[in-house]
Order: C-alpha cells, then structure tokens, then sequence
C-alpha cells in the first residue's frame, strides 16, 4: 500500500465520527444481539424480525424532535452498557456509593475523580481510555448533543479545533503545536505524512481527497485565529450503578433525570417502556 493509499485509509475512521457529528443527528443503530437460551435460527430470527417491526412502528409514530432524543437516550443505553462491560471485564466492581465524575478533555482523554482508591482510579481510567472503544470522543459528542436538548448550541470554533487536531493525529500523527503558518499563510512544520496530505488536497480524485483539502482550509482558519484564543472541547458526567448523569444542565437522560423533563406522555412512555 502506497503512501497515498495509508493516509486516506487511517482517515477513513474520523470521516465517520465527523460525519455523525456534523450533521448532529444521532442515528439509530442494530439493537444489540440478545442472549438466548437455545439455538434454535428460526425462534432467533421470528424474534428479531419481530422487534425490528415494533422498533420501526415506533419510530413512525414520532416527531424529528421525538426522534432526536430517542436517538440520543438509546445511545445513552449503549454508552451505559458498554462501560459497565469493559469496567466489569478489567475486573472493576463499583458500589452503589462510590459516585464518581467523568472528565473527558480536548484530547479525548478521560480522568476520574471522587474514589479515594488511587490504585483503582488508575485501573478505571486505563480501561475507560482504551482506544479501540472511543469513548472519550463518543462522550464528547454526547454531551453536546444532551447541551442541544438544553438549548445550549454547539461552540463550533472549539469542535473546529478539536477536530483538526484529530485530523493532524489521524494523517499525520501530529498536533496542533507542530503545526504553524508562515508570512505568505503556508504551513510550516510537520513531516512528509503531513506533506502527502497536502499533496493529495492539492489535486483530489475522490470525494475523501476533497475532504482533505477542506479539512487544511479549516486548519488553516484555526491557526490564523490562534488556537490558543480557542476553547477547548470537554465533557464531565456523573457516573453512579452503572448509569451516566448529567451534569449542569435542566434536562438529563439518566433515569432519574428522566421524569423531570419529559412532559410529552408518548416518548415518555416510549423510554420507560424499554427498560
């Protein structure tokens, strides 16, 4: 595989995650496959058929607004799930007292407070920032999305600059500190993966090409600004029994936050029906 080839493949995986982020909408996702008891296909296969038909019933009867937080409370049910998982298979067990906070910074980077136990913090930190489960960059767009449902919009400078700095660490396996602008607006700094990058933007073939040169004019926006005159994206939740919670804002997603806020009897009944 040809330089050319490496670059536009280790971006293909952040095409994606910008994709979901930029359109803000949250799509829904297989339902997870379900333990059964027997290996009996047919049963397996009547019963997902069946609840894919309730699923889509279900779908249908909603408003885009509805949908919206569908979307985003089963991706909460997923985040719940996954978490749990890799906490209880790296060999975590939290009590229902231990409640600790989740901070995730602008480099997707998860830190954990409110547990006395430097040793256990360590080993939950470690599992949380395992990078094939992406979770401190789903936490991130998570938050924003449940900010959205609260009426805070999205600082778009500080996505802009995150996002080139994924952009750099995927293409390039560089940061916006290595990076910089000469008098004449060029760039200056980086490596030769940085520099293929920029010859591939210089004549694309191909839409992912196309993006690249967008991604450098974006690049290009954030270091005239300054990244340093740029907030940083970050996120905190609450993590207690296995859920999330929401912090700072009216409207959460955690069960408890759940009632306070859903005053439409459909969906409300639509979430608590799936618990």
């Amino acid at each position: 595989m040809n330089i050319r080839d490496q670059v536009k493949l280790s971006f293909y995986s952040d095409q994606l995650m910008k994709s979901a982020a930029m359109n803000r909408v949250v799509k829904a996702k297989a339902s997870q496959t379900q333990v059964v008891k027997h290996n009996d296909s047919l049963s397996i296969s009547k019963q997902a058929e069946a609840a894919q038909k309730n699923a889509v019933s279900l779908r249908s009867q909603m408003n885009g607004v509805q949908f919206e937080i569908y979307n985003l409370y089963m991706d909460r049910q997923r985040l719940n799930n996954q978490i749990d998982k890799v906490l209880s298979e790296s060999g975590i067990s939290l009590s229902k007292h231990e409640n600790l906070t989740l901070h995730v910074d602008e480099n997707n980077r998860i830190t954990v407070e409110g547990i006395d136990d430097e040793q256990k913090r360590t080993k939950i930190e470690a599992a949380l920032n395992d990078n094939d489960k992406r979770f401190g960059a789903r936490l991130l767009s998570h938050a924003e999305l449940v900010d959205e449902q609260n009426g805070i919009p999205l600082d778009k400078e500080a996505y802009e600059k995150w996002h080139v700095n994924e952009f750099l660490k995927t293409t390039a396996g560089l940061t916006l500190s290595d990076i910089s602008l000469n008098e004449n607006g060029e760039f200056i700094g980086g490596n030769e993966r940085f520099n293929q990058v920029i010859e591939v933007a210089a004549s694309p073939k191909s839409d992912l090409e196309k993006s690249f040169q967008n991604m450098l004019k974006k690049l290009k926006n954030v270091l005239e600004k300054g990244p340093d005159t740029i907030a940083n994206r970050s996120a905190s939740f609450g993590y207690s029994s296995g859920t999330l919670i929401d912090l700072n804002v009216s409207k959460g997603f955690s069960t408890g936050q759940l009632n306070e806020w859903l005053n439409d009897s459909f969906l409300k009944e639509a979430l608590l029906s799936m618990d």
